[in-house]
């Protein structure tokens, strides 16, 4: 059984609008799609991460950024001078003392990057470098090597041991080469206060 088409028929009535406010209602349309003075773009929306509170004796450090083949690494906590590590199976005193930096890096690639601890250099103002401490980075349960994916984002500790007295002055971090790289990328050297 059919049932009779009981939609509202269109009407005549538009036919007898004038041209002209026509065009004008489609300018006011595609008016609104354009952004002021950004020649039609809208503003990239950015993500509200929650707020995290420093560490005890944590420096919050802003601007320290750099880049090294695909990973752009933001430092984002400085701690030094420390005389030792408690963690949640040990407890160790450094050699010299430990230094600290929290790091936020991100892939900005579109393939899986591998964020190698070992490969990363503390330098002090006297030149010398300084790898992470196996024992600090154990002990605080940080990664060894981790796989970051294309866009992921990733927040961690490097942790070293440096000569008591020495001075901070940069840490070069090292992203991983490139896909068809057959060498190492350039670091990103950020300077720490």
């Amino acid at each position: 059984m059919r049932h009779r088409d009981t939609r509202t028929r269109p009407s005549t009535v538009l036919s007898a609008v004038p041209a002209v406010a026509v065009a004008l209602a489609a300018a006011l349309a595609l008016a609104g799609c354009s952004g002021p003075a950004s020649g039609g773009r809208h503003a990239a929306a950015t993500y509200t991460i929650p707020a995290e509170k420093a560490r005890e004796g944590e420096a919050v450090l802003h601007g320290k950024t750099g880049q090294s083949a695909d990973m752009r690494f933001t430092v984002i906590g400085f701690s030094d001078a420390m005389t030792d590590v408690m963690g949640t199976h040990a407890a160790m005193d450094a050699k010299g003392a430990f230094t600290r930096v929290r790091i936020l890096a991100v892939n900005t690639g579109r393939d899986i990057q591998v964020f190698d601890t070992w490969k990363q250099r503390l330098v002090t103002a006297d030149g010398r470098t300084h790898s992470p401490d196996v024992n600090a980075t154990m002990i605080k349960r940080q990664p060894e090597r981790l796989s970051v994916g294309s866009f992921m984002r990733v927040e961690f500790d490097l942790w070293f041991d440096i000569p008591r007295g020495a001075k901070t002055k940069a840490i070069r971090l090292y992203g991983s080469p490139p896909v068809g790289s057959t060498g190492d990328p350039a670091p990103a050297e950020i300077a720490l206060p």
